[in-house]
C-alpha cells in the first residue's frame, strides 16, 4: 500500500493554512520591528520621489520570476497524465500480443510495467533518487523489445515510441526538480526585496498608523509572493512538508490501480489506496 509521506500534512488545505500562518508570523515580526523603529526614533530616511522606482523595479523582477516558474508549472500539470497515457498504451498493446498469438509470454513484461508505474507514482509523489527507477525502466525495455518476435514492426515501433515518451518526461522531471529558474534573477529579487523592506522600516511615514497598515500590506503581498514563486519552481514536491503547490498525480494513479488489478499484484485494496493518496495531495 502506497503510504503518504509521515513528515507532510495529509491535506492540501492544512499546507495552505501553515503557509498563511508562516508568513504571518513573518509579518508580525516585521510590523513589530517597525514600531520599536518609531519609538526609538531610528527613522533616518525621508520619503522621496525615487522610492516608487525602487517599487517598480523589484514587481518587475518578481514578475519576470513568476512568469518563468508558471511556464514550467503549466507543462507539469500534463505530465502525470501523458505517462499515464503511455503506460495504459503499453498495457493495451502488450495484452493484445497474447491474442494474437496464444504461445505469447507478455506475463512477465506486464508485471514489469506495473511494477514499473508503482514505483513511477511514489517517485514523483516523494522523491528519491531516480537511477533505480531509470534501471527499472530499462528493464521493462528489454522486455517489451523481446515482444518483437510475436509483434508486427508498426505496433513494435509504438511500444518503443511510448517508452521513450516516458523515459523523456521521467527526465523531464529531474530537470524541473533540480534546476531553479534562473538563480542570479532570485538573488536581485531577495536583494530588492531586502532593501525595499529595509526603506520601508527606516522610513518616518506620517501618520504613523495609516503608514504602518500599508507598510503591512506591501510586506504581505511581498513576502507571499517570494514564498509562493519559490514553492511554484518546483510542482513536483508534494513530500515536503512546507510545499503548498502541487500538481496532481491523480491520473498516473488511476493508471497504476488499473495496471495492478489487471495483473493482479498486491491486495485488492492497493489501487484504491493509491487513488485516494494522490486524490488528497489534489488542490
Amino acid at each position: 500500500m502506497i503510504e503518504p509521506p509521515a513528515d507532510s500534512p495529509s491535506s492540501p488545505t492544512l499546507r495552505r493554512l501553515w503557509f498563511f500562518a508562516r508568513v504571518s508570523l513573518l509579518l508580525v515580526g516585521i510590523l513589530a520591528a517597525k514600531i520599536l523603529v518609531h519609538r526609538r526614533h531610528w527613522e533616518v530616511l525621508a520619503p522621496n520621489p525615487l522610492f516608487p522606482a525602487l517599487v517598480a523595479s523589484e514587481v518587475l523582477l518578481m514578475g519576470f520570476l513568476l512568469n518563468g516558474v508558471l511556464m514550467d508549472y503549466k507543462e507539469s500539470e500534463k505530465i502525470p497524465g501523458e505517462l499515464a497515457s503511455a503506460l495504459e498504451c503499453l498495457a493495451s498493446e502488450a495484452a493484445t500480443v497474447r491474442e494474437r498469438h496464444v504461445d505469447a509470454d507478455v506475463t512477465g513484461a506486464l508485471a514489469l510495467l506495473a511494477g514499473f508505474a508503482t514505483d513511477l507514482l511514489l517517485w514523483i509523489r516523494d522523491g528519491g533518487v531516480v537511477i533505480p527507477l531509470l534501471n527499472e525502466l530499462d528493464m521493462l525495455q528489454h522486455s517489451i523489445q523481446r515482444l518483437a518476435i510475436w509483434n508486427p514492426a508498426p505496433l513494435q515501433a509504438r511500444l518503443l515510441l511510448e517508452l521513450a515518451t516516458i523515459r523523456r518526461y521521467v527526465y523531464r522531471i529531474e530537470v524541473i526538480r533540480e534546476t531553479a529558474f534562473i538563480p542570479t534573477v532570485y538573488w536581485m529579487t531577495y536583494v530588492g526585496a531586502a532593501l525595499l523592506l529595509g526603506g520601508l522600516m527606516f522610513a518616518e511615514v506620517e501618520p504613523f498608523g495609516e503608514g504602518l497598515y500599508f507598510i503591512g500590506a506591501i510586506t504581505l503581498l511581498l513576502l507571499k509572493l517570494l514564498l509562493l514563486i519559490g514553492d511554484l519552481d518546483n510542482p513536483f514536491s508534494a513530500a515536503q512538508a512546507r510545499s503548498v503547490e502541487n500538481v496532481t498525480v491523480y491520473p498516473l494513479a488511476l493508471a497504476v490501480g488499473r495496471l495492478n488489478s489487471s495483473v493482479g499484484r498486491g491486495s485488492a485494496g492497493e489501487p484504491a489506496d493509491a487513488i485516494d493518496q494522490a486524490d488528497s495531495a489534489t488542490p
